[in-house]
């Protein structure tokens, strides 16, 4: 039998090309320090990079009732085996609708992790993220509605933060109300940080007005990623939505670490999703391999299921 030298020496360059490639180290996090470049990202609905005062923020819904808006990364990443994450993000709820019990906002905005798709999302009570499921979610919610936790009527008066799952906005696995500290459309910059420690299947949210990460979170509740997902990759984001009320919904800034890396400080710049700001660097015996490897080849040449989606 003739040996192909030439193509067994390319064949042995590209093992271990690629397997040096597959065992480099990757740079997991993407950041949006304002959203004046979009790429890599996915905008649905009435959601839009808008300039707001000097910033472009990612607008959701507009003061407007009966939007939804939704945002999430193009490409679905794999998270680490255990489905760790955390993430850091500034928004802005504004402009809300004047009624004749003063201004209401409404409905609010969620961070979303799920599997189905890069354009789901709808409008409402639900936020945006109702009917998408499998996924997990942490709603910032400004209206009460009566299926929401300690509602009594008074529509001002249930600011909430939530863990929710599939697309429930009905149940609220975890939540607290915030109202008696804190208005999350009363127009000012508030800072969100949730974080997923899969080793322990934790998830916490902590969230400010000074852009400073609590000490402590707010709100917490064990919930198993990994079994909820599979061996699935995932979107993240954020969905908006209005009704008969309404209020401007701004993302401001955002970013994402793909394992469980508490975030503290805001982005500086804008790494989309999808990109590296460094190019991947072989760990040190993935160089040994690819020396090895060119001295082998010697001459060679070197060179779903279906959720509510917007149209």
């Amino acid at each position: 039998m003739r040996l192909d030298t030439m193509g067994y020496r390319t064949s042995l360059l590209a093992l271990v090309i690629g397997g040096a490639m597959a065992t480099s180290a990757q740079a997991g996090t993407f950041s949006y320090a304002d959203f004046s470049d979009t790429t890599g990202l996915q905008i649905n609905g009435s959601a839009a990079a808008t300039n707001v005062d000097g910033r472009t923020v990612m607008r959701l819904t507009p003061p407007e009732g009966d939007k939804g808006g939704s945002v999430f990364n193009t490409q679905a990443i794999a998270l680490n085996s255990d489905y760790g994450f955390s993430t850091r993000f500034t928004f802005n709820i504004n402009s809300s609708g004047d009624t004749p019990w003063g201004p209401i906002g409404a409905d609010g905005i969620a961070f979303v992790i799920q599997t189905v798709s890069n354009s789901v999302g709808s409008s409402g009570g639900a936020l945006g993220y109702g009917g998408i499921s499998p996924s997990a979610e942490v709603e910032f919610d400004t209206y009460s509605n009566s299926f929401d936790p300690e509602s009594n009527g008074n529509l001002t008066a249930n600011n909430h933060i939530a863990i929710m799952q599939n697309g429930d906005p009905l149940n609220h696995l975890a939540y607290m109300n915030v109202s008696s500290m804190l208005n999350l459309s009363g127009g000012q910059d508030i800072t969100a940080f949730i974080d997923y420690n899969g080793a322990t299947d934790l998830m916490e949210v902590r969230w400010s007005t000074d852009g400073l990460r609590p000490g402590s979170a707010g709100l917490s509740y064990t919930i198993d990623l990994a079994g909820l997902f599979g061996s699935n990759p995932v979107y993240v984001g954020f969905t908006g939505g209005t009704g008969a009320n309404w209020s401007a919904q701004d993302i401001v800034n955002w970013t994402f670490n793909d394992s469980y890396a508490p975030i503290s400080t805001g982005p500086t710049e804008t790494i989309p999703a999808g990109t590296s700001s460094v190019a991947p660097v072989p760990e040190p015996a993935s160089w040994a391999l690819l020396v090895a490897g060119f001295a082998a080849a010697g001459s060679v040449l070197r060179r779903r299921k279906t959720a509510i989606a917007f149209a």
